[in-house]
């Protein structure tokens, strides 16, 4: 308030003080807003105020395409204060709905609906592919292939036809496992993250075709990414039974036991952890045991061994390997040759999360070893002939970290199979690298404290102690 002084007489005179400039506008009554306005690139967009249902509507952006980020002025009428957003001035996402909130007169609150017109979104996706093989991409965010014969269902590689801007979050090399499951791919469009799902279909199980039935029902339950086969015909050989489970890069190894308190498989499974449980081996050799990257037991062997491993990316494989003063050391595949002592210096330091060392190594690189080529890379060659056969085990895995454990039988009319017929059926099930463990009237495996074969010991109620098991879940 003012003091005047006017012709002797002494007069009144108000004024606004509007600082902010909340108030630029005329005298409003019940209409808070002036204007409302919005920055469409270089132009300028006004919204339609609706005082009755309390609306700001702006049409659709003709000049921008991303409105997460659109800065709007507010104009307000004398009286009236805008609370939300903070500023006359502020930027915001309008591809939702924005509350915007006035005090009326400085009394009461009144909140309204701020919208725009968008235009409808391109999808992120526009195609897809797997190698020339089309991929459907539906509306609900699907991504779906039909799988043919020569696809590695879980090395599934796809290619993408992307809208401009958008770009893929994850996975980065487009590469999905999916026997087991449905995979998930995020792409980023427009500042939100899309998520799809891939499927694939119509894939065919090779391994009835191979003679083994899927019988994971006799052993449920079992996560999706663990199966059970069985064949009546190992090696060819009629009412000869052995086992497979086929586990998905999705499960995790671990060796029980530490080498040195041999135990049966019965009492390696009483903690019930994990689902699968292969014997390993009992000998004078002393096991190579890695547990959660720590060496639980290193070996004393005078000879290379072969060994099964999971690295700390959870990738499986197999590898030649010796420790040599106090360290150990994976070495190349000799294809021939008389076996000579390793050198350290010949060798890569070998540091794996979990592994095990087997009896050998019976299939590398794809290749069903010889006896020669054991003997080449690890001087020794057990029960190796063409004659021998017994109720091997074995533990294969393939190029993309699926595993099998195989384990026959060989009582109750079952013969058994040799090494080089049961080093063939890893391979022909996709196996590269396999290795063979307990052999003759010990082998076993347990899934879900099921018993699967019958062999000797167990039979007779004397199973053999080993010193330690291999197991999955």
């Amino acid at each position: 308030m003012t003091l005047l002084l006017a012709g002797g007489g002494l007069f009144l005179a108000s004024c606004s003080d509007d600082d902010n400039g909340e108030n630029d506008g005329p005298s409003g009554g019940s209409t808070p807003f002036a204007s409302v306005t919005a920055k469409d690139g270089s132009s300028t967009m006004t919204a339609t105020v609706n005082d009755t249902d309390k609306t700001i509507k702006f049409g659709e952006f003709q000049n921008t395409t991303d409105l997460t980020a659109v800065e709007v002025t507010f104009k307000m009428n004398k009286g009236h204060i805008l609370k939300t957003p903070a500023n006359l001035t502020s930027t915001v996402n309008l591809n939702n709905p924005v509350n915007v909130v006035v005090l009326m007169n400085g009394k009461t609150e009144e909140t309204y609906k701020m919208t725009a017109d968008t235009p409808e979104t391109p999808e992120a996706i526009l195609g897809a592919k797997v190698g020339d093989v089309e991929a459907a991409v539906g509306e609900d965010k699907s991504i779906t292939v039909k799988w043919q014969e020569g696809m590695e269902i879980n090395h599934m590689v796809f290619t993408l036809d992307l809208v401009e801007g958008a770009t893929v979050k994850s996975p980065e090399n487009l590469t999905f496992d999916l026997e087991f499951g449905d995979g998930t791919l995020v792409v980023n469009y427009q500042g939100s993250d899309i998520t799809y799902t891939v499927k694939a279909t119509d894939y065919v199980d090779p391994m009835p075709a191979l003679g083994w039935t899927d019988v994971t029902t006799e052993f449920a339950p079992l996560p999706a990414y663990i199966k059970v086969y069985k064949t009546t015909k190992a090696g060819g050989i009629d009412n000869n039974v052995a086992y497979v489970a086929m586990m998905g890069s999705q499960a995790t190894m671990a060796i029980v036991g530490d080498g040195t308190n041999p135990k049966t498989i019965d009492e390696y499974e009483t903690n019930g952890e994990y689902k699968v449980y292969v014997v390993g081996v009992n000998s004078t050799v002393q096991n190579i045991i890695i547990q959660d990257g720590k060496v639980v037991r290193s070996d004393a062997n005078s000879h290379v061994t072969g060994a099964i491993y999971r690295d700390a990316d959870g990738n499986y494989g197999a590898a030649y390997v010796r420790g040599i003063e106090d360290k150990l050391y994976s070495f190349p595949f000799r294809a021939s040759g008389e076996y000579e002592e390793p050198k350290a210096a010949e060798g890569k330091a070998w540091a794996p999360q979990t592994a095990v060392n087997g009896v050998h190594m019976i299939l590398f690189d794809n290749n069903v070893l010889t006896p020669d080529q054991v003997k080449s890379n690890e001087n020794t060659c057990f029960n190796y002939g063409d004659t021998d056969f017994y109720a091997h085990s074995a533990i294969g895995v393939t190029k993309y970290n699926k595993v099998f454990a195989f384990c026959g039988q060989m009582v109750e009319g079952s013969k058994g199979v040799t090494i080089p017929s049961m080093a063939q059926s890893l391979k022909d099930m996709g196996c590269v690298s396999a290795i063979a463990f307990e052999a003759s009237g010990s082998p076993d495996m347990h899934i879900n404290k099921k018993k699967t074969v019958i062999n000797k010991y167990a039979q007779q109620g004397k199973p053999k102690v080993v010193q330690c098991a291999v197991a999955f879940k």
